[in-house]
């Protein structure tokens, strides 16, 4: 499981894209994971595409995540499976797929995050962290809020909201090593660069960060 540069679709950037050469240059430029999600496709479509995906994904020795279809997850053999608050409970997916995947699962608070501990997953998306344009109903924590998160969590936090490029220092200094983009990396219109600009940036907070030994 490599969350360090975690890009999850969205229905909105892919209207005049390629699904498929978009998230190659992505992970070109340096995402070592991908959500697949999508609200406004068929199953048929999501499977077909996911099939797809999974290929390109193991070129790349990259983890692919399902969100929320479970049943896609597994008959495509996709790395892990992401589950909301409205979904399928934790410990339901757990009997379904077993330790054939991991289990990512949303938190929108610290008293969340506190729950989540006794649920059999194996991360957590913690935000949003900034402001972002992605979602129109969503829970601003803060930078404050990921730190103490990162503390209090015996699970990999993944950063998650409104992150930037030039946001990557911030979250790193914040203690945590795992973020996701949307608008991040597809709100920019080449892929690749801005997934290039967002390893760049994590890789250089990240040894800063090791260097002042936080």
């Amino acid at each position: 499981m490599d969350l360090s540069i975690y890009l999850i679709t969205d229905d909105k950037y892919f209207k005049d894209r390629d699904l498929f050469e978009t998230i190659e240059k992505a992970l070109q430029g340096g995402v070592t994971a991908v959500q697949y999600r999508f609200k406004n496709k068929s199953t048929r479509t999501m499977y077909e595409e996911l099939l797809r995906l999974r290929e390109i994904t193991r070129k790349y020795s990259a983890d692919l995540v399902v969100n929320d279809r479970v049943d896609l997850a597994l008959a495509v053999e996709a790395d892990g499976v992401h589950v909301g608050k409205e979904d399928l409970p934790p410990a339901a997916v757990r009997k379904v797929v077993g330790d054939r995947m991991y289990i990512g699962y949303t938190a929108n608070s610290l008293e969340e995050v506190r729950e989540a501990q006794e649920l059999p997953i194996d991360y957590i998306g913690f935000g949003s962290i900034y402001p972002t344009p992605t979602k129109e109903n969503y829970k601003l924590v803060g930078l404050e809020a990921l730190r103490e998160a990162v503390k209090i969590s015996s699970k990999p936090i993944v950063a998650i909201g409104g992150i930037m490029p030039y946001r990557i220092r911030e979250v790193v200094y914040a203690g945590c090593r795992n973020v996701a983009l949307s608008s991040g990396i597809l709100g920019f219109a080449d892929v690749h660069k801005a997934a290039q600009e967002v390893k760049r940036a994590y890789t250089k907070a990240v040894k800063q960060n090791l260097l002042l030994g936080t």
